[in-house]
């Protein structure tokens, strides 16, 4: 079985209603799927993090893919997440 775990990193920033739904999210499939590591990077410190996603967050990445912007669907992401798990197996 694969152990590797699953980097998936988490653009946010404070006072972000959207981003506070999305941890309550990741919470929750954190429970669900173990072999997850979120890496939290809150994009005021970093001005090029920041200018880019500005707009944009909560951003969900892995691997440098963009899974979900804005608003994180917690039953897609589930199976997203278990899809590319199922995938790296064969990799």
């Amino acid at each position: 079985m694969n152990t590797k775990l699953m980097q998936l990193q988490f653009y946010t920033k404070s006072d972000c209603p959207l981003c506070d739904e999305a941890k309550e999210v990741l919470d929750k499939l954190s429970t669900k799927l173990p072999y997850i590591d979120v890496v939290v990077i809150d994009i005021t410190k970093n001005l090029q993090l920041f200018t880019k996603y500005k707009l944009q967050i909560p951003v969900l990445e892995l691997d440098g893919r963009q899974l979900f912007s804005q608003q994180i669907n917690g039953k897609q992401l589930l199976w997203q997440l278990r899809w590319y798990r199922f995938l790296s197996r064969f990799a």
